[in-house]
């Protein structure tokens, strides 16, 4: 069944005899993105074909460009968003690997300078202490950081032709750096993209509620048909 909002109006002038204004009824707008786009290209289209239909603040052609603003945004966000998944998951499995070159990077340490000695010699690594063990940092910033301190010490200490020296440290610190920048331009991509479309959503609410007055204004004993016809039916969404 279709649901309503009710907005109550002031109560008329004491002359007129009139009780206060009856609660005036507006159709339910979704609030799922989806949902809402859907809605408001049926509101959009129904005001363009019903040129009798006006606000003096916004005309129908430019609140269909502002749906069709927030449909391009609503998909974009979706897109850019559905890349953050498979960036998360590369960059964990290089972390993976990288945490399991480091314990074999201790191992050529402790085999030149013997395990006594072989904690003094991490730091030159970017090898750092957390949570009571060796390791490269947790925090992917100073861990790319630290990629460079491992290249230079594995040259500077004769492990470059080792499984896991030069080669592999130099081709770990350049992917997981163009990873990492991936990732953060995503991020900051999809809120740009949010920001928008809450922005654009916010506006063509605005908009709706507002045509919904009049339609109720124009067509007092029918604008519930009014606003299925216009696209608000709650059993739809």
């Amino acid at each position: 069944m279709l649901q309503f909002k009710q907005l109550h109006p002031d109560a008329a002038p004491a002359a007129g005899g009139d009780e206060a204004g009856k609660p005036v009824e507006t159709a339910a707008i979704p609030a799922a993105d989806v949902d809402f786009m859907d809605v408001s290209k049926n509101v959009a289209a129904n005001w363009l074909a019903s040129p009798a239909i006006t606000l003096v603040w916004k005309t129908a052609p430019d609140f269909d460009k502002d749906v069709q603003a927030y449909a391009i945004s609503l998909t974009s966000r979706k897109a850019s968003g559905s890349l953050r998944p498979g960036q998360s998951l590369t960059l964990k499995q290089m972390d993976r690997q990288a945490d399991l070159a480091v314990k074999e990077v201790k191992v050529y340490i402790e085999r030149k300078f013997k395990t006594a000695a072989a904690t003094a010699q991490f730091a030159r690594y970017g090898i750092v202490k957390e949570a009571k063990s060796y390791c490269l940092s947790r925090d992917r910033n100073n861990r790319k950081e630290a990629f460079k301190l491992m290249i230079d010490a594995i040259a500077t200490d004769g492990f470059g032709a080792e499984e896991y020296g030069t080669a592999f440290w130099t081709d770990m610190q350049k992917n997981y750096s163009d990873a990492l920048e991936l990732a953060g331009n995503t991020a900051g991509t999809v809120s740009g993209k949010v920001a928008t479309k809450n922005e654009l959503k916010k506006s063509i609410k605005n908009v709706m509620k507002s045509l919904q007055l009049v339609l109720r204004g124009n067509y007092p004993d029918t604008f519930t048909k009014k606003y299925r016809e216009w696209g608000w039916q709650k059993e739809s969404y």
